[in-house]
């Protein structure tokens, strides 16, 4: 058992580095935006390209996953992972900067869909909630890491040196587990699609990614131009209102571990996490706040207070996902193709999210990015009450 959670643990670890680049070039999106003359949307949209593989391919992974296996999947992501923070590194243009940043967007969608199967092959039946929902967590935690590493570097060094030195981590790790002998897989003989529940499912996560995406990464941007707090400061916030989500994770994790089965409860938890997440975020772009005296930590409070409530909804629908699949075994290739399905959703989300914040705040002002999180968060809460019915009936 000690052995299968240090596994867990490491491949999770695994998905903190990857998220980590999303938290990265958001961190650093001030900076290029001078250098290289990028429009806000723009720059959103920068930000938001590590999810454009997982948008466009993440269902088709899912399926090739099975075939091509979960090592040489994790392997091929760390190696993109690497090779285009190298490419970002050395960009003379914007041309180039975003070409690499799609290409790092693809090794990204090859990390997340392998190591949340391996996990779930892995763990065991007792084990699986709490493993799918610490595996959840992954994006706040790399978000928060990524945030105040590259926000503390830049105080000594230049954006390139930031991008290439991110680069030699998923390097380093290709080159450890490449030293390791591989363990045999299990075979995986058929392909199968998930249950209909699946699909609404991952459909629901695909409403908070967006919304959460939208919210965090452009929080940073908005502390600086609207609160006037030096670059390194708004990273620092930002990395502890992404870290702030591991309460809320904790919470539900520790509800999974206890058992937590009632389809009423885990619905009623969602919601109440949605509705304090909306409520505190239009707290933090209401424009009297901007007038107050420490507005900036104020406003930074709130964002904190908005993450941990927010942090509820993922671990819930995580550790739920083999049963909306449809999955009758840790094994099933419903788990890998529901996950590519999750990194589809949940990816296309992360990248519209962002670019769709800065139109919103280009045309409405910044109080209105609240008012579209709402939205946002209702499409999740009545998209993911009808997954839970539609569970229920496969089940019956």
């Amino acid at each position: 058992m000690q052995n299968a959670w240090s596994r867990i643990v490491g491949l999770w670890l695994v998905g903190v580095l990857a998220a980590a680049q999303l938290a990265k070039m958001s961190s650093l999106a001030p900076i290029l935006r001078e250098s290289y003359g990028l429009t806000l949307p723009q720059t959103g949209l920068l930000i938001s390209l590590l999810e454009v593989g997982g948008g466009l391919f993440g269902f088709v992974a899912g399926l090739a996953l099975g075939r091509v296996g979960t090592r040489r999947f994790l392997l091929a992501g760390l190696g993109l992972l690497a090779a285009s923070g190298m490419l970002e590194g050395i960009a003379v243009n914007a041309a180039l900067l975003f070409s690499a940043r799609a290409v790092e967007g693809i090794g990204y969608l090859l990390v997340v869909t392998a190591a949340p199967t391996m996990i779930a092959a892995i763990a065991s039946d007792a084990q699986r909630g709490t493993a799918l929902a610490l595996w959840s967590s992954f994006v706040p935690v790399g978000v928060a890491f990524g945030s105040a590493v590259t926000g503390l570097a830049l105080e000594l060094t230049s954006p390139r040196i930031i991008m290439l030195g991110w680069a030699l981590v998923p390097a380093g790790i290709v080159v450890a587990l490449l030293s390791r002998k591989a363990e045999r897989a299990g075979a995986r003989p058929r392909l199968e699609l998930p249950a209909l529940s699946g699909w609404v499912s991952t459909l629901s996560f695909g409403f908070y990614t967006t919304y959460i995406c939208a919210f965090s990464m452009l929080l940073p941007t908005f502390l600086i131009e609207r609160m006037s707090v030096p670059v390194s400061v708004a990273a620092a916030i930002t990395g502890a209102a992404s870290l702030s989500a591991l309460a809320g994770s904790a919470y539900a994790a520790r509800r999974l571990h206890r058992g937590l089965e009632d389809m009423r409860t885990v619905l009623l938890l969602i919601a109440a996490s949605l509705v304090a997440s909306c409520l505190l975020a239009l707290i933090v772009f209401a424009p009297p706040l901007a007038r107050l005296p420490g507005a900036a930590i104020l406003s930074g409070a709130a964002a904190m207070a908005c993450m941990v409530a927010s942090g509820i909804a993922p671990p819930l629908i995580f550790a739920r996902l083999p049963r909306m699949a449809g999955a009758e075994t840790a094994d099933s290739p419903r788990i890998a193709t529901v996950n590519g399905l999750l990194t589809q959703f949940g990816a296309g989300g992360a990248l519209i999210g962002p670019p769709l914040g800065g139109l919103v705040v280009t045309r409405w002002g910044w109080p209105a990015l609240g008012e579209a999180m709402t939205l946002l968060a209702f499409g999740m809460l009545v998209t993911g009450v009808l997954a839970e019915l539609l569970g229920q009936r496969t089940r019956r």
